[in-house]
């Protein structure tokens, strides 16, 4: 009976520990406002998530030692490149802080959309609720957190460019 309990609650774990693991998007329920922010990018210019007001925006809380966060860069640029026409906003926030670290690998990606450095620390991702990295935040241009991911993301994935396609095209309606 007892190898039954312990056999039960190690498989329990294992289940937990899979779905953790996974990306999560929480849907539609998610409505609240995005708190506001100003960061340097890398070339030391300051802004402001205010300065996005109307746009519809992909925020991607990433950093340069995290293996999963470098394997997303490029699925994120090619959603950039796609959509950045059409209005979406992309901005990366580096945890790193130091444009040192993030520099290189940035040119050595290819990485076209702004990269921000967060030099406020766990403020920020206190706001936003970040637990762990890579994590991504979508907002839609009346300036509401309308997804959240937390783990690996194929930006590139017909069900996340459906989400940003239906976004865009209520921001033009609006």
């Amino acid at each position: 009976m007892k190898r039954v309990i312990v056999c039960s609650v190690s498989i329990i774990v294992a289940m937990v520990l899979m779905i953790i693991a996974q990306p999560r998007w929480v849907g539609s329920q998610v409505k609240e406002r995005a708190p506001d922010f100003s960061l340097n990018d890398i070339q030391g210019a300051k802004h402001s998530l205010s300065d996005y007001s109307g746009k519809v925006v992909v925020i991607n809380f990433w950093a340069s030692w995290c293996p999963e966060c470098v394997d997303e860069l490029p699925s994120l640029n090619a959603l950039y490149e796609k959509y950045v026409g059409k209005g979406l906003i992309v901005i990366g926030i580096a945890t790193d802080r130091k444009r040192d670290s993030v520099e290189p690998l940035l040119k050595r990606s290819r990485v076209t959309y702004p990269i921000f450095l967060n030099t406020v620390g766990g403020t920020l991702l206190k706001q936003y609720r970040i637990i762990g990295l890579p994590s991504t935040v979508v907002i839609d241009s009346n300036g509401n957190i309308t997804e959240r991911s937390a783990g690996r993301t194929d930006f590139g994935s017909s069900d996340f460019t459906r989400k940003i396609e239906s976004l865009l095209d209520s921001a033009i309606k609006r």
